[in-house]
C-alpha cells in the first residue's frame, strides 16, 4: 500500500513540475544546454577564393593568380573568385582532376562535365556559387588550369560571364 501511495505522489509531483515548467513558473534554463551557434559560416568571396586556392595547392598545382586585375573593370569584382595557374606537364590532367575531386569532397557538386578537343570543362556548384573549372592541355597554350567561381546573383557583363561558362 505504501508503494502505491509513493508512486502516486511521485506521479503527481512529476505532472506538477511538467505543468509549471511549461507555464514558465519554474525555470529550466539552468539545466538546458544553450543553442549552438550557426554551424554554417558565411560563404564569402574570400572564403571561396581561399578554398579554391587551398584545394588546388593540395592537389599538386603550384600557386596561381587570384587577382581580378586582368578582368574588365566593373563593380562586380566582389562576386568573382578567380584562380589561374600553369600545371606541371608531368601530371597536369591528374592535378586538375585531383582538384575537382577535393572540391567535390567539400560539398561542391558537379553540374556539368565534358571535354572538347584539348579543353576539359567541369562546372560545380555550392551554396550560391558556380565554379567553372577548365584544364587546357594544348601544346601552344601550355597546360593551364583556371578555376573561376561566380556568385549566382553576380551582375557581370554577359560577354565576361560567357568567357567562363561551359560552352556545352
Amino acid at each position: 500500500m505504501r508503494r502505491r501511495r509513493t508512486a502516486a505522489v511521485a506521479a503527481v509531483a512529476a505532472g506538477f513540475m511538467t505543468m509549471t515548467a511549461g507555464c514558465g513558473l519554474i525555470s529550466d534554463s539552468e539545466g538546458a544546454p544553450s543553442p549552438s551557434p550557426d554551424p554554417t559560416p558565411s560563404f564569402t568571396t574570400r572564403t571561396v577564393a581561399d578554398e579554391i586556392a587551398g584545394f588546388a595547392e593540395a592537389a599538386g598545382l603550384p600557386p596561381g593568380d587570384t587577382s581580378t586585375a586582368r578582368l574588365p573593370k566593373g563593380d562586380w569584382h566582389g562576386c568573382v573568385a578567380p584562380w589561374t595557374g600553369y600545371a606541371p606537364a608531368a601530371d597536369a590532367a591528374g592535378a586538375f582532376e585531383a582538384t575537382v575531386m577535393r572540391l567535390r569532397q567539400h560539398d561542391w557538386e558537379i553540374v556539368s562535365s565534358h571535354a572538347e578537343r584539348d579543353v576539359t570543362y567541369r562546372t560545380l556548384a555550392k551554396r550560391g556559387w558556380k565554379l567553372y573549372a577548365r584544364y587546357h592541355a594544348g601544346e601552344n597554350a601550355g597546360r593551364t588550369v583556371s578555376l573561376t567561381a561566380l556568385q549566382d546573383d553576380c551582375r557581370m557583363p554577359e560577354k565576361v560571364r560567357g568567357a567562363y561558362e561551359d560552352p556545352a
